[in-house]
């Protein structure tokens, strides 16, 4: 099952022009995406299973969201060990895309 999230939003009309003042090469994050990298600038480091116990997201897609988020540079594995935590290209995405949490 497909999470309803995994595509991200179309924000191409935002990019240029929005008035959150992104930068037009940041990342485009989905809402999993920025749920995991504020629960990661929250607590510092964590493992998956942790992750998704604590964001209430499913442990699989946990799982493929950090290797995507690692691979564009926006988290980190801190050991041998699936463990991750922000990085500062992470805490500039999560702050340029997406304001604070209101819920």
């Amino acid at each position: 099952m497909t999470a309803p999230d995994a595509r991200p939003a179309d924000r191409s009309g935002e990019r240029n022009g929005g008035d959150r003042g992104e930068r037009p090469d940041a990342p485009s994050l989905t809402r999993s995406d920025e749920r995991l990298l504020a629960y990661l600038d929250d607590v510092g480091t964590d493992y998956p299973a942790f992750v998704a116990s604590n964001t209430g997201l499913y442990a699989d897609h946990v799982e493929s969201r950090l290797e995507a988020l690692a691979a564009a540079g926006l988290v980190e594995r801190v050991t041998g060990e699936a463990v991750y935590r922000l990085t500062d290209a992470g805490r500039s995405a999560l702050r340029d895309d997406c304001p604070r949490w209101s819920d």
